[in-house]
């Protein structure tokens, strides 16, 4: 109905229809504490809702979304109403007025409806084949839900308003989705057919490509992933570059997607294969009862490498470089292989914390990242991070010596450093190493410059033992640091453990060691590793 103001009586009917409103409009809309409803100057209407997106319905007629602004509007009463997926309707009468404005919040409730979901074998599918679906439910806000079946494959749940999406997968079985639509009044019955999938072998894949047996535990196998859409069976061999086959292992029968094998580098009695290129070969058929070609079979291959250089072993990166405590190593990881070390250390400097992490991109080629805060540094918080990169020249394989360099820089936001490091700045390092059959003696030459603070460089001599056992290694280690401008020194020297036992990659750490240049002081630590 549309109102007009040419003539006394109108003007009456307008402010009857006025009164009407005011008297009914807590009955005409649905309580909402947030809910607000004011005239302002101008003209038409303007309609605001939470959350933002509601289609406006202006009698029947969609005319936006909020927030939306109808200046256009004529005088006269309207049925308004909000519509947004997963949310209640709300609807009112609004009543518009010449030479003025109709303001609107409306704050929009979550519904929910109910529905009813049974999955099916398809007809003619075969009754040995078990059916354990999953289901998943994918709502108007593309929210994902895995909902829990009961013992008939059936569920009853809540669902948003609105068109949700439910799929199911089952191990054996095609995915199957439909979608429907939900409302409060009434319940969504839904029946979902499932078909058996035909068999395929997807997703072959290694954990590590080139790996060391004689590394610890999951340091020192390789693990072929793959995956299966049916039951079946399946068989790899591994042979040599001349087609021997050195390993052979039947799988067992196929009863989930994800499958794997695990290989340690050794031929069936056990003992380490050679050094060299290895082929596995994958050959996998579905069951018999589920395929008309019995004789039908997937196979896939993958190269794989045992290199006994590839050696994993933890090491510290208090200086933002790894290698011993306070001597850089000339030691890189493996391609592919990481560390991640976070450590709390004491002393009379405070108790800094501290996270690190090595990565090998490339072989030959480390990468370390660290990052420090101190709470209890002169009563200030201190933090800095620091960051190298180092290239292995030699690994100390092919001779009994190794050698790297490699560049550093560290950056501090406040006086205080970590105590263990050589300060903020940049260094050019170059490490070595003396390998003899469980030892690595270092010696790490460096020059440092700490930028405007000091354009001489400082003089970095380090050096230390390390010890290597297949789950363990410990180490020695000291650094002369020589202020050439300021003609004083500082020297640090310390102890470390790292305990790594298999199966396991986790990594304890334990240190000690004194700090020595006007006075001395000393510190105590700890840390946890994952090496990969």
């Amino acid at each position: 109905m549309i109102l007009c103001y040419n003539n006394p009586m109108n003007k009456v009917r307008a402010a009857l229809v006025s009164i009407i409103f005011l008297f009914f409009f807590p009955y005409l809309l649905e309580a909402n504490n947030r809910d607000s409803f004011e005239r302002t100057a101008g003209n038409g209407l303007e309609i605001n809702s939470e959350p933002e997106g509601a289609r406006v319905l202006i009698d029947g007629i969609e005319r936006g979304i909020t927030p939306l602004t109808l200046d256009d509007m004529l005088p006269g009463v309207y049925n308004i109403e909000l519509v947004i997926d997963g949310f209640k309707e709300r609807s009112f009468t609004g009543v518009i007025l010449n030479n003025s404005r109709l303001v609107v919040f409306l704050e929009m409730t979550a519904g929910y409806g109910i529905a009813t979901i049974t999955v099916h074998k398809e007809t003619g599918s075969p009754d040995f084949l078990p059916l354990n679906p999953e289901i998943f439910t994918r709502a108007v806000d593309q929210t994902v839900t895995h909902v829990s079946t009961l013992h008939n494959n059936s569920a009853t749940i809540g669902l948003p308003i609105g068109n949700n999406t439910i799929t199911v997968s089952a191990f054996g079985w095609e995915e199957n989705s439909v979608t429907i639509f939900v409302n409060e009044d009434t319940t969504a019955t839904v029946n979902i057919y499932m078909k058996p999938a035909a068999f395929k072998l997807e997703r072959l894949s290694q954990s590590r490509r080139r790996f060391n047996p004689l590394n610890p535990g999951n340091l020192g196998i390789t693990e072929y992933r793959f995956e299966v859409t049916s039951p079946g069976s399946g068989i790899i061999n591994i042979s040599d570059s001349n087609g021997n086959i050195v390993f052979i292992r039947q799988l067992e029968h196929f009863k989930t997607r994800a499958q794997f094998v695990i290989w340690d580098g050794r031929n069936e009695e056990g003992e380490p294969l050679p050094q060299g290129t290895y082929t596995a070969v994958l050959e996998v058929k579905a069951l018999p009862e589920l395929t008309q070609d019995e004789d039908e079979a997937f196979t896939k291959q993958l190269k794989t490498e045992i290199n006994y250089s590839a050696n994993i072993f933890p090491l510290s990166l208090d200086s933002g470089i790894a290698g011993l405590t306070f001597a850089p190593m000339p030691h890189t990881l493996p391609a592919g292989s990481y560390q991640i070390y976070g450590d709390i250390i004491y002393g009379t400097f405070g108790m800094p914390f501290k996270i690190n992490m090595r990565f090998s991109p490339f072989e030959h080629l480390e990468l370390t990242s660290s990052f420090f805060i101190n709470p209890f540094l002169n009563d200030e918080n201190s933090s800095g991070l620091s960051g190298s990169i180092k290239y292995n020249f030699l690994d100390g394989n092919s001779s009994a010596l190794a050698i790297s360099a490699g560049t550093s820089y560290a950056w501090i936001n406040k006086s205080g450093e970590y105590p263990l490091s050589s300060g903020k700045g940049v260094s050019l390092y170059i490490p070595l190493s003396m390998e003899l059959e469980k030892f690595s003696l270092v010696f790490s030459p460096a020059a440092f410059w700490r930028g405007p603070e000091g354009l001489v460089p400082q003089v970095l001599l380090s050096g230390g033992v390390l010890y290597r056992l297949s789950w363990l290694t410990c180490g020695l280690s000291t650094r002369y640091e020589l202020n050439i401008e300021k003609s004083n020194y500082r020297m640090l020297a310390g102890a470390e453990l790292h305990i790594f036992p298999p199966p396991s990659i986790f990594v304890l750490s334990l240190k000690g060691g004194i700090i020595k240049n006007d006075s001395t002081s000393g510190y105590i630590g700890i840390g946890i590793n994952l090496i990969y």
